[in-house]
């Protein structure tokens, strides 16, 4: 079950990190209905400023992808190479 959890968590963050990554250099990002009450805000998200924020948060996604995926590759690994000096 772990390893399953860890598979969709992988997927999850690969997906929504290319994802955001993509939108925020193209330029093409929709903000939620209640963003747009405050416009301050609204207009920090098409700045500079918050699309390098919005590529920040897709690296760390991406980063968090790549363990996820090491971790899982350690897992399906030791499950299927059984080590006996690792029972010690």
């Amino acid at each position: 079950m772990a390893t399953l959890t860890r598979g969709l968590r992988f997927f999850y963050l690969l997906w929504g990190g290319m994802l955001l990554g993509t939108l925020a250099v193209n330029n093409r990002v929709r903000l939620p209905e209640p963003v747009w009450r405050l416009p301050w805000l609204a207009r920090f998200f098409f700045s500079p400023w918050g699309r390098g924020l919005l590529l920040g948060i897709a690296a760390a996604m991406s980063l968090a992808a790549l363990a996820e995926v090491w971790e899982l590759v350690d897992r399906v690994l030791a499950r299927f190479v059984h080590d006996p000096e690792r029972d010690h």
